[in-house]
């Protein structure tokens, strides 16, 4: 909700211009719609917006201490009914397009992202169709096996035995049995755990047997089960108040990008849902027992497990057995299982390694959020002495330039200033010499860069390269007052998880 000038309320679409969305849709040759939202706006004004809504939705980019569970058990509630196999313009164009292949896609690069994040989480997923729902994959801390259900739901989607005739059997979405059948699977989960489920639906309408919540949201509740859904299409009343009673998330998304967005903001662990009769002043914690298994190779092939399904410790119907010579072998009960991490398939001892635990523990210290510098709030152009500093052209992905030594490298600032300054291996050119080079990858931010070559007839000519947009972009770290670009900030908060500024120091 927004306020006009003359302070009546009302929706955030009615504040937009009427021709607006129209103006970046463009036709194809077979009169299909495109949209195109880079014409609207700038490529550095999509990653501020996207800046934003990652600290307003996602706890990991705020610089608050949130208490989370570092052992996650979440189950994907994948929509697969009729409205799924139709094409949307806003999230992608192509001869397939449909919204369950764009889903999939985003599945295969959540789940990866998912177990590199959440080691020691598990993952699973449950489909719902023609009102019914289905386990596609029990919950299980292996990633191959949950790409593996993926790949195998892709390739019955493509190849039409899933549904025929472009969805028209698919039938309608059941919003109730997708979460009561994740749900009895959940309620089985060590306590110490947070419970998730995670629903994406592309519908505007669910067939349920009973009342959703009358039924189905006690039971969640009572059970600490967390909810969250995100629309594809439009949002329907009935996930919004689930999530919101549940302590979930309620998201729709925009378009290809921003749904992206709003499913990757669920690898990072959500805050821990408050326990009965707890109060702020008096949180308890609960200790797991882990065991560091040891890396044997034995000259004949020995019988180990694989589970890909756990619950309490026990052995599901989902266990493995097989012979192979290299395996983890159990500190309690010299049990040999096949891959970590997992629990032990005899005595459920959870088997985890060290890096394992350092890659859970960063969601506890997230790095705090870069704020932006503006180009009216620069402290100074750059200005380097030549005869103490040498300067080694950057090298990355985005602005990559070779150079015959000796060269010599020129920057232009706002002023037309020109300054040849020799080209050396010797010293690196950091942020805090010159607040317009990256402290990570050393990439000149938001200047012209004037690199002298060779013409044909001999004589020197300048070849100007121009920075784009979102290259103008600085972002400084609030504790150790370096800067860098907008591809390392993304790189820093989303993958690496540490600032190399504050490790320095």
């Amino acid at each position: 909700m927004v306020k006009t000038h003359q302070g009546s309320v009302t929706h955030t679409w009615e504040a937009t211009k009427a021709d607006a969305n129209w103006a970046s849709i463009n036709e194809d040759e077979e009169g299909n719609l495109i949209a195109s939202h880079s014409s609207s706006q700038s490529l550095a004004d999509q990653i501020r917006q996207r800046r934003k809504r990652l600290i307003q939705l996602d706890h990991a980019q705020s610089s608050k201490r949130i208490l989370r569970d570092m052992i996650r058990y979440l189950y994907v509630v994948v929509d697969l009914s009729e409205a799924m196999y139709e094409k949307d313009a806003g999230l992608g164009y192509g001869p397939n397009q449909t919204r369950l292949n764009v889903l999939l896609n985003l599945l295969d690069k959540f789940a990866q992202e998912y177990y590199d994040q959440n080691p020691l989480s598990h993952l699973g997923l449950v489909v719902c169709k023609n009102g019914e729902a289905e386990v596609l994959s029990l919950l299980t801390g292996s990633k191959r096996s949950t790409l593996t259900a993926i790949g195998a739901l892709k390739e019955g989607v493509s190849s039409g035995l899933i549904s025929k005739n472009f969805g028209k059997d698919a039938g309608e979405f059941s919003l109730q049995n997708g979460i009561e059948v994740a749900g009895r699977s959940l309620g089985h989960m060590p306590k110490h755990g947070s419970r998730e489920i995670l629903v994406m639906v592309g519908s505007l309408s669910t067939c349920d047997p009973g009342d959703v919540l009358v039924d189905s949201l006690p039971r969640l509740i009572n059970a600490r089960i967390r909810v969250s859904c995100v629309a594809m299409c439009a949002e329907m009343h009935i996930c919004r108040k689930i999530s919101e009673a549940s302590g979930g998330v309620m998201g729709v998304a925009l378009d290809g990008r921003h749904l992206q967005d709003l499913l990757m903001n669920f690898v990072a662990p959500p805050p821990a849902l408050k326990k009965d009769n707890e109060d702020d002043d008096h949180l308890t914690c609960d200790f797991v027992a882990m065991g560091f298994p040891k890396r044997t190779t034995e000259d004949f092939p020995t019988l180990m497990h694989t589970v890909s399904s756990t619950g309490s410790g026990s052995v599901t119907r989902d266990n493995k057995l097989f012979f192979g010579r290299t395996a983890y072998e159990c500190p309690r009960c010299k049990a040999k299982a096949a891959e970590l991490p997992c629990d032990c398939a005899v005595c459920g001892l959870k088997l985890v390694l060290a890096p394992h635990l350092a890659r859970s523990f960063h969601h506890l210290f997230p790095v705090p959020p870069f704020e932006e510098v503006l180009e009216s709030t620069q402290i100074a152009s750059l200005d380097v002495d030549k005869s103490s500093v040498k300067v080694l052209p950057p090298i990355t992905s985005s602005s990559c330039y070779s150079f015959d030594p000796p060269a010599k490298l020129g920057f232009q600032s706002d002023d037309k200033e020109m300054k040849q300054i020799d080209i050396d291996s010797y010293l690196l050119l950091s942020s805090k010499d010159c607040d317009r080079v990256c402290f990570s990858c050393l990439k000149v931010i938001g200047v012209r860069k004037i690199v002298n070559s060779k013409a044909k007839k001999g004589k020197p000519s300048k070849k100007i390269l121009e920075e784009d947009g979102a290259d103008s972009l600085r972002f400084e770290c609030p504790d150790c007052k370096n800067i860098f670009c907008s591809d390392c900030d993304e790189f820093l908060h989303e993958t690496l998880h540490n600032c190399p500024g504050c490790l320095c120091r």
